[in-house]
């Protein structure tokens, strides 16, 4: 059976097999360049659960996305499907990154704060506030666009900006 075959079936509320292909590239790393082409996937499914299983992998791992990441940038600005968006959206300070791959992500990630999904703004909040926790130079812009989010987001989305203004107020004013 196939990488992607794992992460086949069912649907986008079920995980399917991601932790068992999680816990098989913890023991064989190179096996995360399987996963990579299925973020391309036609299957919404397989997409989803690529990107879930990536970014599980690479919490503890993140030189795995080092050869990748003109790819991430790359879906982080053109894809739309929101499981992979929010996943692609918590690797992004995995990464390093030139000061115009920064610009592309920060733009990115604002036009995030519109995405119909509540759990991809969120996760686009989070990782603005990690990005300005590396980069003094962007702190007080996403201090102030999270404000904004905590004034009129969804109630979800306004408890995590306060969250996250709490992280970043230490570090800022």
């Amino acid at each position: 059976m196939s990488v992607l075959d794992k992460l086949r079936g069912g649907d986008l509320r079920s995980i399917g097999r991601s932790n068992e292909m999680v816990a098989d590239i913890e023991e064989d790393p190179t096996l995360i360049e399987k996963v990579f082409p299925g973020l391309y996937d036609p299957d919404p499914v397989i997409k989803a659960r690529s990107a879930d299983v990536i970014e599980k992998v690479t919490r503890n791992r993140p030189e795995l996305l080092l050869k990748h990441k003109k790819e991430i940038i790359s879906i982080l600005k053109n894809d739309e499907q929101q499981e992979v968006c929010w996943h692609i959206a918590q690797m992004i300070p995995r990464l390093r990154y030139t000061s115009q791959e920064e610009t592309d992500i920060i733009d990115a990630l604002n036009r995030y704060l519109a995405h119909k999904s509540k759990i991809v703004r969120v996760s686009a909040l989070e990782a603005l506030t990690d990005l300005a926790e590396k980069n003094q130079r962007i702190l007080k812009e996403v201090i102030s666009t999270i404000r904004l989010h905590v004034k009129t987001g969804s109630p979800a989305v306004q408890a995590r900006g306060r969250k996250l203004l709490k992280r970043l107020n230490s570090k800022g004013e």
